[in-house]
This record gives C-alpha cells, sequence and structure tokens, in this order.
C-alpha cells in the first residue's frame, strides 16, 4: 500500500463575488514527489496555493497537510498547526527590509519551533550555505540582487522544517540568469526529495523536475501525469491548446 499523501486536497471549491474560482479541485502530493501546477493565466493557479497554506478561505471541500485538516471556516489553532507544516514562497520576495539576511531566516523557526537563537542561526547559516548565500549573511535584502532575494526567501521556508513548501511563480519576476539561479535550487530541494508544489511557467523545470504535472484551467484540473507523457501526448484539449501556444 502506498504511503498517505502529505498534501491531500479534496473537492475545494472557492469562490469570489459569486464566480467559482477553483471548481472541485483534486490533488495528491506523497512524500518526495514534486507536483508542478501549469496552465494559463488566470486558471486559479495561485488560488490553489493560498487554499492549501490558509491563507484564502474556501466555501467547499477539504484541505490536508500531514496531521492538520482544513475546511471552510478553519479555527485559528487549525491554520497555526497547517503553517508550521507547510512553506510557502512567493512571486514577490516579502523579505523584512530593516533585517539582515540571518535575521530573516532565523525569526520563523524561533517564533513557531521554539528554537534557541544559537540554534537557529546554526540552522540558518547552513541553509543559506545551501542556497549560495552563506557569504550574504550581514547583507538586507536592498544590497540583493531579485534571485539573490528569492533565494533566501527559500532558505526562510525551510528554516521551519516544512513537510511541504509551496512556490507560486519564483521566478516570475526576475531575468533569465535569475531564474536560472533559483531554480537551479528548487532542482537541487527535488533531487534531495523534499515534497513540493510548484506553479510555475518554466517549461523546462516542468519537464525536468517534476514527479506529476497537473494543467489547471478555469478552477479545474483539467489533465494530470508525468511529464514525459503529459509534455509528448496530452490527451486534454486544454492541454493540447497550452502547449501548443508556448512552441507557437
Amino acid at each position: 500500500m502506498s504511503p498517505e499523501p502529505v498534501i491531500a486536497v479534496t473537492g475545494l471549491i472557492k469562490s469570489h463575488s459569486g464566480l467559482k474560482v477553483l471548481d472541485g479541485i483534486d490533488l495528491e502530493v506523497r512524500a518526495g514527489e514534486v507536483a508542478v501546477v501549469i496552465g494559463p493565466s488566470g486558471g486559479g493557479k495561485s488560488t490553489l496555493l493560498r487554499c492549501i497554506n490558509g491563507l484564502e478561505p474556501f466555501q467547499g471541500g477539504s484541505v490536508r497537510v500531514g496531521e492538520h485538516s482544513l475546511g471552510a471556516g478553519p479555527s485559528a489553532a487549525s491554520l497555526l498547526g497547517l503553517r508550521r507544516t507547510v512553506g510557502m514562497v512567493f512571486q514577490q520576495f516579502n523579505l523584512f527590509p530593516h533585517m539582515t539576511v540571518l535575521d530573516n531566516v532565523t525569526l520563523a523557526p524561533q517564533k513557531s519551533l521554539g528554537l534557541s537563537r544559537d540554534q537557529a542561526e546554526s540552522e540558518a547559516r547552513a541553509l543559506l550555505d545551501r542556497v549560495g548565500l552563506g557569504e550574504k549573511l550581514t547583507a538586507r535584502p536592498d544590497q540583493l540582487s531579485g534571485g539573490q532575494q528569492q533565494r533566501v526567501a527559500i532558505a526562510r521556508a525551510l528554516a521551519v522544517r516544512p513537510r511541504a513548501i509551496l512556490f507560486d511563480e519564483p521566478t516570475s519576476a526576475l531575468d533569465p540568469r535569475m531564474a536560472a539561479e533559483v531554480l537551479a535550487v528548487i532542482s537541487d530541494l527535488a533531487r534531495d526529495g523534499q515534497t513540493m508544489v510548484v506553479v510555475t511557467h518554466a517549461m523546462a523545470f516542468a519537464r525536468q523536475a517534476a514527479t506529476t504535472v497537473h494543467v489547471m484551467s478555469a478552477g479545474r484540473v483539467a489533465e494530470s501525469g508525468p511529464p514525459a507523457d503529459l509534455f509528448a501526448a496530452p490527451r486534454s484539449e486544454v492541454a493540447r491548446q497550452f502547449l501548443a501556444e508556448l512552441t507557437a
């Protein structure tokens, strides 16, 4: 029997101003898997991530990450437990501008995990080394490039020891060189077995790093499958049209 999924989304419905943004989403991600979500803009991809980590309320269905579950109208306690289990990396870096790189990474584990300053700093130094920024500990965000800031944001997400990390178009604000640096870090995490859900327009990354690719459109998952199969022979008209537009 395969293990329970780390992330389980069941019948997820999200409406805004009477319009269904998510229309019955079902999605599972197991330990060590990299789920890449692609599809036309406005299809609900970012909203899905924000519902998974409790940033957006939803009207129907459920979300489970690890042992923590959310339904419509979740309690503060369930939100807190879930956010200690899943990390998030946004399009914009959202670093604290007045704090050093090291302080940005050590704050959350001290607050949410109760780590001492020394322990949080030791782990943060190792994480910053891992993302190639071990020499930038005392820099502030405005002294870093966009790619460097996003790599700090990845280290910050890892610092709370999440079971899964959600990436919401992490390279959309970056030029191609900086985007490649960030995708290289995410690919390295994938090789090490980090469970991830990545919303992206970087198709080369999706082909190389994904365990499963999910194509979303109009608030639904139109098709899911291994990247080799989905890119070579998409079954759904939505996936065929989306991929054809990328290569046109």
